[in-house]
């Protein structure tokens, strides 16, 4: 039977940038340990003694299974909600009633707030029975958030506010690539309210069994008893102590005891220092936050002082937006809720020669950073709500042409490999050197070209300000002249959907071509130029008028132009509408979707005839051919949300996957989910 509430396949908790984000990735918190977004183990323990018993509400006690432990029975979850900000686990039994809060505060009208790595945990404790109780709460965080692996270090100090954890700066910004966690910078429990400590995980197992085995069960002798290899763990670490993260897994620990008599709440935070966030072109930057000299200090004062005001404001954003999305459809709304945090978490923001960079990391894919055709399809929720932020994706690319690091005439693709953006990485490596394969082969020229005019068009519209078109206007007319030359029928190269292959002739990008000359001809009218703007416009319509003809097949269009059995989800065209450029015919648009319906499988509409796999934004970008088939919409939407609600993977949302069945195909909590929130935007 299926479930009437989504159950997400992997639930955001800290979700601030590339490196701080940590997700449970089980149904039930006390399942399995916290984990990065890349499956590496980052775990949060949570334990509460309640008269005297003691139950599990996060993690596990013990974080790997290399030993046997019994674990603490786990306080009953009855529920999980996830808001675009937060995450809400409720545990109840007949005594008592907790409520648990993930908060990472990324208010996109606050780019101080957004870029403050620090996220919140908090809780409210309901005596359920009308009795007093004696309740000790513990929560362990682990020091792996402050390293790559377990072989690294860390040492431990205490600030006015806060226990850390560091891993120092050696390793600062010397390496790059997917599957990294961060191995600089401080970890910092902030919890002033409560007794905070950093000990080994296994201290803090024996403490809690020393302290409430007599009331609960006897201890398990083959805890404690038995031979092990490894040194004696201390019990506790000291202040400048240093310690590897294996085999003894150092914990920062708030805990607190008191009285429960009705209601109690507080809330405790994590933050991280990552001193210096990005290599930018040979400079290591600082984060956005930083920009008018704050320090971490500041911002912790600010994250405890602020932290009512900033949970008032999240409330009131969360319940705009599920507003917004639930009167189109409820699992619209859990769809966009689940994508928000990912979406914005998946990038980093600095600030840097008085401009705005907004880095994406391309998450389990090749790990560039600043990917064009990454940006591209993200851009609409930050259209929506802060079109600054897609000129900050879109700075580094133009940054890189500007220090004349780049050779063709054509658009980019990437500015490196996450964190160090120094030049473009796509298509140079040795071993496509070693295969005679040539860097112009492996780009995306047309793709590139139109993704950067269409992504200038978007901050204009949405802005209703032409000052970065005119900023770049030479660079962009000769991407739009590339486009004239080569867009129409394009020559066998890459796409976006790069996975699926070299692509002679492809319709799609046909149509982004066409796009991006009608709205960079649009730009130019709007702007004065209308001269020019008319000689643009009259190509972007030959294009269109020529595509309707030589595109057709039957019913739909095809996938390339020399297949006439193929077909394809015509994403670009998507621009006609939303920037009213009038290109292509509305016949040609709900005939497509007209076809969508009938190629549509169980959890999805194929990206195109080549294979069964989708992509979760291209099919959310289609249902804007026609805004007027609901049918279409509400199927797309359904379809996705079982994909989320039955999918064995669990993972964070992935935008790469199977549609016959609900398997992921590849792709992990990239910021493309944006994509998602197309459905909300409008010019």
């Amino acid at each position: 039977m299926q479930n009437k509430k989504l159950r997400a396949p992997c639930v955001p908790l800290i979700t601030n940038d590339p490196m701080f984000n940590v997700w449970s990735f089980a149904d039930q918190l006390t399942d399995d340990v916290p984990r990065h977004w890349t499956g590496a183990r980052q775990f949060i323990t949570g334990s509460i003694a309640v008269d005297g018993t003691v139950y599990q509400f996060i993690g596990k006690i013990q974080p790997d299974n290399l030993r046997y432990v019994t674990e603490y029975p786990a306080l009953p979850q009855v529920d999980v909600t996830i808001k675009a900000m937060t995450t809400v686990y409720t545990f109840e039994n007949k005594e008592i009633r907790l409520e648990l809060s993930f908060m990472s505060p990324l208010l996109m009208d606050d780019l101080k707030l957004l870029s403050r790595p620090i996220s919140y945990i908090s809780y409210k404790l309901t005596a359920l029975d009308g009795k007093e109780h004696e309740v000790h709460l513990f929560i362990g965080v682990s020091c792996e958030m402050a390293v790559d692996n377990g072989s690294q270090s860390v040492s431990f100090n205490r600030t006015a506010y806060s226990i850390t954890a560091s891993s120092g700066t050696e390793q600062m910004l010397k390496r790059s690539g997917d599957d990294h966690r961060i191995e600089w910078g401080t970890l910092h429990l902030i919890a002033p309210s409560w007794q905070t400590a950093a000990l080994p995980v296994s201290r803090l197992n024996k403490r809690i069994r020393d302290l409430y085995s007599n009331e609960m069960q006897p201890t398990n002798p083959m805890d404690y008893q038995g031979g092990s290899p490894n040194p004696p763990a201390p019990e506790f670490y000291r202040e400048y102590s240093s310690a590897t993260i294996h085999p003894h897994y150092p914990v920062l620990l708030a805990e607190q005891k008191f009285t429960l008599s009705g209601e109690a709440e507080d809330f405790l935070a994590l933050g991280y220092d990552d001193i210096k966030s990005i290599q930018y072109f040979g400079e290591n930057i600082e984060a956005y936050w930083r920009k008018d000299g704050d320090t971490f200090e500041d911002i912790i004062k600010k994250a405890l002082n602020e932290y009512a005001e900033i949970r008032a404001r999240v409330d009131a954003f969360e319940k705009d937006l599920t507003q917004k999305a639930a009167a189109l459809s409820p699992k619209y709304a859990d769809i966009l809720n689940l994508s928000y945090r990912q979406t914005i978490a998946a990038h980093k923001l600095t600030w840097h020669d008085g401009e705005l960079q907004f880095f994406s990391k391309e998450n389990y894919s090749n790990g560039c950073i600043a990917t064009v055709d990454v940006t591209y399809p993200s851009i609409p929720l930050f259209l929506i709500y802060e079109p600054d932020l897609v000129e900050g994706m879109l700075n580094p690319i133009f940054k890189l042409i500007e220090k004349d690091l780049w050779d063709y005439e054509f658009a980019p693709h990437d500015a490196g490999t996450y964190p160090l953006a120094n030049r473009q990485v796509y298509g140079y490596s040795t071993r496509y050197f070693f295969r005679g394969i040539s860097p112009l082969e492996k780009q995306m020229p047309v793709e590139e070209c139109g993704n950067m005019i269409l992504c200038v068009a978007g901050i204009c519209y949405a802005k209703k300000d032409f000052s970065y078109f005119k900023k770049h206007e030479a660079l962009l007319r000769q991407w739009a002249d590339y486009l004239l030359k080569a867009g129409y029928d394009p020559a066998n190269q890459l796409c976006t959907d790069d996975f699926a292959g070299h692509l002679a002739h492809n319709c799609n990008l046909s149509v982004k071509a066409a796009m991006g000359i009608a709205a960079f001809a649009k730009m130019l009218k709007d702007t004065g130029n209308t001269t020019e703007a008319a000689h643009y416009h009259a190509k972007a319509a030959e294009f269109a008028a020529l595509w309707e003809k030589n595109a057709r097949s039957g019913d739909h269009t095809r996938l390339a132009f020399d297949q006439e059995e193929s077909w394809s989800i015509k994403y670009n065209m998507i621009w006609d509408n939303l920037l009213d450029l009038n290109l292509y015919s509305e016949e040609t648009k709900k005939a497509e979707l007209a076809y969508y319906k009938k190629m549509a499988h169980t959890y999805g509409l194929p990206l195109d005839s080549r294979a069964d796999y989708t992509k979760s934004d291209w099919q959310m970008w289609s249902v804007m051919l026609d805004e007027t088939d609901d049918a279409y919409f509400q199927m797309i939407v359904d379809k996705m949300w079982d994909f989320l609600n039955e999918t064995p993977d669990r993972i964070p949302f992935t935008d790469w996957y199977f549609t016959a069945r609900p398997l992921h195909r590849g792709f992990q909590n990239r910021t493309v989910q944006g994509g998602l929130f197309i459905k909300l935007l409008h010019f």
